[in-house]
């Protein structure tokens, strides 16, 4: 029931409306008509906005594919101090929204901008950085984090016996990465290259940062001016939205095609962790290229947005004497407009997260211990969720909660709080549930039949066996809903209560309004909040693994009494 309210009512109503297209009307009529699904590659700028995004995801997929792999192999090579601190600097990336790397990309590149001023450039020396080429090396330095993840893992697991036999066998450095990195990596490359152009392709921030200024049409922003035009064009909206499920979708379903290919197994019983290759290959070249890249990818732009957040006038530049905080200080006033927003961006984070979590691990026990069709639809619809962007979820929203059946039943929740919240929650329920799903299958089943026999119901399992069990996962999920929701743009730009802007929303409209420097401090607030709660989520990780270590020896002592009595009783 609850996804049904969350997921599939919201797009069923997206489908409904494309094949129907005046279903939302005053006077909703069931006439039926493709016509909305053929206006998109009837009309050049819709169809401009498709081809320009897929050719912008594919391209940035390939740019972060590049750089993933080179930060992957860089941090296998490295000392664990400096690990740690790379591993930090892509997580940060990760974590940031992608509006707020735009907007600080448009900080140091535009006219008057930073490097304008440090280096004296004259107006129109980046021209070249305001075009489709410029747009596409921005989102591939931003989309690199995912191949990293997923190749940093796959790295560890590929056996060094492998690497050794083709050494001794007289093959090059080069030719061992061709001939066995390379084939065996393809599950991770592919991987990281399908959700990287999955977020390019769905991407509603670069979008909202860059189309205005760049005036390159995108898809998602086309989706986004479909509901703000007057009179709405909601059967283009659901259109396009309807495009960019099918591409999001192929995409994912051409990585599982070709993964079902051949066999990829590198994991076997004698399998050892990849180790630092030492002295022979110190990596001093990937280092210094990763550094590089690190520098670029979040140094320029967060350094430039902190540099805007402190000048008292954009005109005054980096000149000592144009320093100030008052734009912080404006920000922390209580009755300020920075301080509000940041208080409701708050709040929907905090019940977010607490329900997501929750909900999660109810959604997460019953699929898999409990073997029922219910738990089989609660898998498919989780699963085929995550593949659909944002910006076509929330598009849902405005379709289902603000029809006219739902006046007589005073449940047009379009404009308040309830739909927003909503939002964020349906938004980041699958991607907690599979995460928790994860975890759980580490959980023998055993051990949960044991309490049903002893008399325990369901709500006494989840609180005293699955919960402690899987707290660790479940912070991970809390933390990363409410660093999600804070800064989440999409469903916060369509369905905000008037009046009352999230926390992103106001950001976004300080930089469309050319208010540089404010909308610079609002978001050096942010991202401190984001990197203060993953180091507050890590020292609870490892807090949480060092009591889980020192209990270790007493939980296996005890399962194996327990193990060698359930032997005996069934014996006799």
């Amino acid at each position: 029931m609850v996804l049904a309210v969350l997921i599939v009512y919201p797009l069923g109503t997206l489908l409904l409306q494309i094949v129907f297209p005046h279903l939302f009307d005053f006077i909703p009529s069931w006439k039926f008509s493709f016509t909305p699904f053929l206006q998109v590659f009837s009309d050049s700028q819709n169809l401009d906005s498709v081809i320009n995004s897929l050719l912008l995801g594919l391209i940035s997929a390939l740019i972060a594919t590049v750089l993933g792999t080179l930060t992957a192999f860089t941090a296998r090579s490295m000392p664990s101090t400096l690990r740690k601190i790379m591993e930090l600097a892509i997580w940060v990336i990760f974590f940031t929204p992608s509006y707020v790397i735009a907007e600080g990309w448009l900080i140091l590149m535009q006219d008057g901008g930073i490097a304008a001023q440090l280096f004296h450039l004259q107006n129109g020396w980046s021209s070249w950085f305001f075009t489709s080429q410029g747009l596409v090396i921005v989102m591939g330095l931003r989309y690199f984090p995912f191949v990293h993840f997923a190749m940093t893992q796959a790295i560890q697991n590929i056996s060094p016996q492998l690497l050794s036999a083709a050494r001794i066998l007289g093959a090059s450095r080069w030719k061992v990465f061709l001939r066995v990195w390379m084939p065996l990596l393809a599950p991770a490359w592919l991987s990281g290259a399908s959700i990287a152009f999955a977020e390019g392709f769905g991407d509603f921030g670069f979008a909202a940062a860059i189309t205005p200024q760049m005036q390159i049409p995108l898809i998602t922003y086309q989706i986004y001016s479909a509901l703000n035009q007057a009179p709405v064009n909601y059967s283009v909206a659901a259109g396009l939205s309807l495009v960019v499920v099918i591409v999001t979708a192929l995409a994912l379903m051409l990585q599982f095609w070709w993964l079902k290919k051949r066999s990829y197994s590198t994991i076997n019983s004698g399998s050892k962790e990849v180790t630092s290759p030492g002295k022979r290959n110190n990596g001093w070249g990937l280092r210094t290229l990763s550094g590089l890249l690190l520098l670029v990818a979040l140094g320029l732009p967060v350094g430039s947005t902190f540099s805007a957040s402190l000048w008292k006038t954009w005109s005054g530049g980096i000149s000592i004497t144009n320093w100030t905080f008052a734009h912080y200080s404006a920000l922390f006033a209580y009755s300020g407009d920075g301080f509000q927003a940041l208080l409701r961006s708050g709040g929907y984070a905090l019940v977010a997260a607490f329900v997501t979590a929750l909900l999660a691990l109810f959604m997460a026990w019953h699929m898999s211990f409990r073997n029922t069709s219910v738990g089989k639809i609660l898998n498919v619809v989780t699963m085929s969720t995550m593949a659909i962007p944002g910006v076509v979820l929330a598009v849902g929203f405005v379709f289902a909660w603000n029809a006219t059946w739902l006046i007589p039943l005073h449940l047009v929740l379009y404009g308040t709080y309830w739909c927003l919240g909503l939002a964020y929650i349906a938004g980041s329920l699958p991607y907690a549930v599979r995460l928790q799903l994860g975890a759980m299958s580490q959980i023998s089943p055993n051990l949960l039949s044991a309490a049903q026999v002893l008399g325990a119901k369901s709500g006494v399992i989840l609180r005293e066996i699955i919960l402690p069990l899987v707290k660790t996962t479940a912070i991970s999920t809390f933390l990363i809903t409410f660093t999600g929701t804070l800064f989440e743009l999409p469903a916060s730009s369509l369905l905000y209560p008037a009046g009352q802007p999230p926390f992103p929303v106001l950001i976004a409209s300080k930089f469309n309004a050319f208010e540089w420097s404010e909308g610079a401090a609002l978001t050096m607030v942010g991202l401190v909040i984001v990197i203060g709660l993953y180091g507050a989520g890590s020292f609870m990780l490892t807090r949480e693994k060092s009591m889980t270590g020192s209990e270790e020896a007493d939980t296996t002592r005890t399962m194996k009494e327990t193990a060698n009595e359930t032997m005996q009783v069934a014996s006799t």
